[in-house]
Parts: structure tokens; C-alpha cells; sequence
């Protein structure tokens, strides 16, 4: 599990992978304590802000088990993101808890299925910033 010092680390290390040499700036969020991690804002400083380097995301969450580093797309409020991020992370938990429950239902009613936590994370707009190794 990451600390929170480590969970900066790996906010700054990620953030640069992408956006080069610009300078970082990262504010923990001051809501009430997470049971994923944090919720970090993320400011470009100086001279930098006006870069041609791809946009950074404000808000960024930090699950401490899994050490991702997710954003989103969507400009949520930083309550709405740290909502939907609740949620799907509630399906998940949910889904792989009934990893080896009924068999697939017939044809017909196949056509009805719920999306997966995936499909829905990225209708929402979210996605994890990796690392340089991670990204193809």
C-alpha cells in the first residue's frame, strides 16, 4: 500500500512522463479521507503553463492498492469525480465477487447485458496515466 508522500511521488513521476519538463505543482484535496487514496489537483507553474505539451488533468485520484494514477476527460467537480470513481470501484468490487456465479444467460437475453465497469469507466471519461513502460 502507498503512503501519501508515495502517492505524490507517483503523481509528479507520471505527470512528467507525459508532459515533459514543465513544472508540477500538486495540492492534496482537502475532503474528508478516501478509503481508495487521494484525490490530488494538479497545476502547471511558471513560464510552462503555456506550453505546446499536452494538457495535464486538474483533478487526479491515487487508488493506494493498485497505485493507479486515474483522470478523467470529463471537467467533473472534484465531489462528481470522486463520486463516479466511488461507484465504479463499488461494481468492481461487487462484479469480481460474483467472479463464479451463474453461467451466461441464452441468446436472447444476451442482448440486454449491463455494460462492464470498463465500458462504463470510459463512457465517463476516465483513464489511467502510466508510466513511459505502460503506454504504447
Amino acid at each position: 500500500m502507498l503512503t501519501k508522500e508515495e502517492a505524490q511521488a507517483l503523481v509528479i513521476a507520471r505527470l512528467k512522463s507525459r508532459g515533459g519538463s514543465r513544472e508540477l505543482s500538486i495540492a492534496e484535496w482537502g475532503g474528508s479521507k478516501r478509503a481508495f487514496g487521494w484525490v490530488f489537483e494538479a497545476s502547471v507553474t511558471g513560464d510552462f503553463a503555456a506550453s505546446s505539451a499536452p494538457a495535464i488533468p486538474r483533478w487526479l485520484l491515487v487508488n493506494k492498492v493498485s497505485h493507479q494514477v486515474v483522470a478523467s476527460s470529463v471537467d467533473y467537480g472534484v465531489e462528481e469525480f470522486v463520486r463516479r470513481y466511488e461507484k465504479l470501484l463499488a461494481q468492481n468490487q461487487t462484479r469480481s465477487q460474483q467472479w463464479c456465479g451463474t453461467p451466461k444467460p441464452p441468446f436472447p437475453w444476451s442482448l440486454w447485458r449491463k455494460p462492464t465497469v470498463a465500458e462504463r469507466a470510459k463512457e465517463g471519461g476516465f483513464y489511467e496515466i502510466g508510466g513511459k513502460e505502460n503506454e504504447s
